[in-house]
């Protein structure tokens, strides 16, 4: 485990003009390691569901199953639309009626009509019905997958695999266990306190259904009465805890060594490395030293048309914002926090989320949409973005805005995925991602030396 030794802000004071003791907060003046406040034995607690949700789809360090169980004791009567698309498309779009015209357009590249986002006038494709008829479930579970959009099959009816749900299998869910009323990640209705002006909604809210899914390096709070996580402005400096959260390795399955022979990557993927070669220049900068690790991983099949479903899944895509402490001051140091997505299939096996060439860290993300606190010497920064109220970074750090992650996948095929973030090089710059709106992409992409997907600003 390495701390930020004094000599490295020395070098970060000249280059940067910012100096160590000058962080908006931190502990101690740097963002070293503050020792383990952890009070489990390296195990973590298990993601509770909500009231009346039934049993629990995930459980910490132990792969498990779906249950096929109706936990809402009255087979999914819920109040809401099981055929609803959460404002993907218009109104009616997502009826069961309209389905089979939906998937015609889709398969036949027909207009959009009424089934497409901006209701035809774009001239866009229109959307994947298999996105039309996804229906979120997390208004009757604080389960995490259900919050992203995953795993609604096992509340039963009306959410039916692979027609308006998805069904996942070998699901783990490691994070350290709560302290003092916080832990890693919270299922939550809202992130912080502000408020669109021109929606009247909260700002860092569901893209899709009820919640949305906070993972972090850190230590969030509960969710308040309203649903809302809201962190007091400076406390986004914690340490997870030692042991296992601080293991000089990834979280499996990833691996930051380059798995393409070719330099840029993408090319004769050799199923165990990673194949974008995006991770391993961060690694190596970053000392291979992550800390206050947090990873989920689970298993899933992309529907097809030979299976019998309403279309190929050619690939599945997710929205996702990225807070960190770490900004502006750590840039370009190692000191760069890293949010990762895994992919593990047939034809593609690494990191599916980099900007640039380089994994989801603080240095590529940047410059970003919401900064709190500004460097020295920086004439053009306000600070203090309204936007980061509530979220613990109103003065301390910053906040990119929302973007969106695209995979590609063959149909048909059963393939792993796991999301995991960790500090790079210390135990106490708190790094969260915001997740959400998973669902599957008639489209896809798969990355090659000409297309690299990545990610897209929303």
């Amino acid at each position: 485990m390495v701390s930020r030794i004094s000599g490295l802000c020395v070098v970060v004071v000249v280059l940067q003009g910012s100096g160590c003791g000058d962080d908006g907060g931190a502990t101690g003046g740097t963002p070293g390691e503050t020792g383990s406040a952890s009070t489990g034995e390296g195990t973590s607690d298990a993601p509770t569901s909500g009231p009346g949700t039934g049993p629990v789809t995930t459980v910490a360090s132990t792969d498990v199953g779906s249950t096929g169980e109706d936990p809402t004791g009255s087979q999914g009567s819920t109040g809401r639309d099981p055929t609803g698309t959460g404002g993907a498309t218009t109104a009616d779009s997502g009826a069961t009626a309209g389905t089979t015209e939906a998937s015609t357009a889709a398969t036949e590249g027909g207009s959009t009509g009424e089934t497409g986002e901006g209701e035809g006038s774009t001239g866009e494709a229109p959307l994947c019905p298999l996105a039309l008829m996804h229906a979120p479930c997390d208004d009757v579970s604080d389960d995490p997958l259900h919050a992203i959009g995953l795993n609604c099959a096992v509340l039963g009816a009306p959410w039916v695999d692979k027609t308006n749900a998805v069904a996942v299998d070998k699901i783990e869910f490691v994070a350290a266990p709560e302290q003092d009323g916080r832990r890693p990640w919270q299922v939550a209705r809202a992130y912080g306190t502000f408020v669109d002006p021109d929606t009247q909604e909260p700002f860092w809210s569901a893209r899709e259904g009820d919640k949305i899914l906070l993972l972090s390096s850190g230590l969030l709070p509960k969710p308040d009465a309203d649903g809302v996580v809201i962190v007091p402005a400076g406390e986004v400096y914690n340490d997870v805890g030692d042991g296992k959260w601080d293991e000089d390795a990834m979280p499996p399955p990833m691996s930051p060594a380059q798995g393409s022979p070719d330099p840029q990557g993408f090319k004769d993927c050799d199923g165990k490395g990673d194949c974008s070669n995006t991770l391993a220049a961060q690694w190596e900068l970053g000392g291979g030293d992550p800390n206050d690790r947090l990873w989920l991983r689970f298993e899933l099949t992309a529907p097809s048309l030979m299976a019998g479903d309403i279309a190929d899944a050619n690939g599945y895509s997710f929205d996702f914002a990225f807070f960190s402490a770490e900004f502006p001051e750590w840039i370009d140091t190692p000191f760069n926090d890293i949010f990762v997505v895994w992919q593990s299939s047939e034809k593609y096996t690494g990191n599916v989320t980099f900007i640039n060439g380089q994994p989801l860290t603080v240095t590529a993300l940047w410059p970003i949409d919401y900064q709190g606190e500004c460097n020295l010497f920086d004439p053009n920064c306000v600070g203090e973005a309204p936007q980061l109220a509530g979220t613990g970074h109103s003065k301390d750090g910053g906040a990119t805005g929302w973007y969106r992650a695209t995979g590609g996948v063959q149909p048909g095929e059963t393939f792993g995925l796991a999301f995991a973030i960790f500090d790079m090089g210390d135990s106490t710059y708190d790094t969260t991602a915001v997740v959400d709106r998973w669902l599957w992409d008639c489209e896809g992409c798969v990355p090659n030396d000409v297309r690299s997907c990545g990610i897209e600003p929303q």
